[in-house]
């Protein structure tokens, strides 16, 4: 025999058709619910949108980190490294001498100034962009002297001396010469221009091992200031070692 089932009738199975009638006629309207799901998922997802954090604004930088000129000579400041591709900026302000008054105002990266003195201190400016909020950027300036005032001289009379030989390997001896009176902070020995070694700024002679001689070699020197700046290098050929 086939197992049955049943069920109790709902409550509404149980009703009479009047009593049925009045609960269809007294339940809410459900048509207008529908919409109300698609809405809010767009009024979400544009709340959602308003919420991300905005992009960050360039930051302002000039072309170069310091600008040398002697009085009279004009200086052409550039900052259009600042703006990446679609970044646009409504207005430069600029600052020439950083005394914190504005100098010049324009709608391009790019503005030209003379300093008609000496002058050793900043330039400075300020970008707006379209889209709001504004960067400053500041460069050195340098007027009455050129990039490479204060460096040391080039070494006089650079000689060598081979001490040794072993193959087409030798051992030489250096020396050299400072130009004028002033020593640099350390000397610096290259070979075909490549760091060898360094001395003391008071040394006028230093010795070189495991020089390989196969072809013609370049020895050389030059002066270091103690910030490690590179003065101009003087250097002499070794010929190639024969047999």
């Amino acid at each position: 025999m086939a197992a049955a089932s049943c069920a109790l009738p709902d409550a509404a199975s149980r009703q009479s058709p009047e009593e049925q009638t009045t609960a269809a006629s007294s339940s809410p309207a459900r048509g207008p619910a529908a919409t109300q799901g698609p809405i809010t998922d767009i009024m979400n997802k544009g709340a959602a949108a308003d919420s991300e954090p905005a992009a960050p604004l360039p930051q302002a930088a000039f072309r170069h980190p310091d600008y040398y000129a002697m009085p009279g000579q004009k200086i052409t400041f550039d900052v259009s490294p600042s703006l990446p591709a679609g970044v646009s900026a409504a207005r430069y302000e600029w600052d020439f001498d950083g005394d914190g008054v504005i100098d010049e105002v324009g709608p391009v990266p790019v503005a030209a100034h003379t300093f008609n003195q000496a002058f050793e201190g900043t330039a400075e400016v300020r970008i707006t962009f379209f889209t709001g909020g504004s960067s400053t950027a500041s460069a050195a300036v340098h007027i009455g002297r050129g990039p490479r005032d204060g460096l040391p001289a080039a070494p006089l009379n650079v000689t060598v001396v081979v001490t040794a030989d072993a193959g087409d390997v030798s051992t030489v001896q250096i020396s050299w010469e400072p130009s004028g009176t002033d020593e640099p902070y350390r000397w610096g020995l290259t070979v075909d221009g490549i760091p060898a070694g360094m001395v003391e700024g008071n040394e006028r002679t230093a010795s070189m091992t495991d020089v390989h001689r196969g072809r013609a070699v370049e020895i050389g020197v030059v002066g270091f200031t103690a910030g490690m700046g590179i003065g101009e290098s003087a250097s002499v050929t070794l010929p190639a070692r024969e047999g």
